[in-house]
């Protein structure tokens, strides 16, 4: 699976997992007429969203250093893998799907604020990785490569590897000027 791609999924899987626990916390809410628990969660959603915003505005258009980190690490390799999405959307964001069944089920169990606590974690995460897709996406174009994750255990680090890909040659200031005159 291309690694743009897991980062894709891992913002919308992130953003419907921030909605799914809104919505649990706000229906809970309801059905145990605590409308002050939703009121603090709805406030713990806007301080998480305006935080991720403006460290994503902060960091616009680059890589964050785990990334920078994981796309130096990648070992080449000439032919990628054979992609087994399902099983890699599985390995990698499984802690995720354990969120949500968690804040759900503790939501119906223990109260609203359970849902609703969780919910502010998938807002932030979706928020800060949501510019990293298309900073990859740039790398891979500079470098005339794709990165593919590799398959590893759900327990161990995320792995890359570096395939080859089509390099997109951009105009240098020296071209353009030559071009001009």
């Amino acid at each position: 699976m291309r690694f743009t791609d897991l980062l894709r999924t891992g913002v919308l899987l992130s953003a419907a997992s921030a909605t799914m626990l809104a919505t649990g916390a706000v229906l809970f809410g309801i059905l145990d007429n605590d409308q002050d628990v939703v009121l603090l969660c709805t406030i713990w959603w806007l301080i998480a969203a305006t935080g991720a915003l403006m460290v994503a505005q902060n960091r616009a258009g680059d890589v964050s250093r785990p990334v920078s980190r994981l796309l130096a690490d990648a070992r080449q390799q000439r032919m990628p893998e054979e992609p087994r999405v399902g099983l890699t959307i599985a390995n990698r964001l499984w802690p995720l799907g354990l969120l949500t069944f968690g804040g759900l089920l503790g939501a119906a169990i223990a109260g609203p604020q359970v849902a609703g606590l969780g919910a502010g974690f998938p807002i932030v995460w979706a928020l800060l990785w949501r510019g990293q897709e298309s900073a990859v996406k740039a790398i891979e174009g500079r470098d005339g490569v794709t990165f593919h994750v590799e398959r590893t255990s759900p327990m161990k680090p995320i792995t890359l590897v570096r395939g080859p890909g089509l390099r997109r040659d951009l105009p240098t200031q020296e071209s353009k000027r030559t071009a001009s005159t």
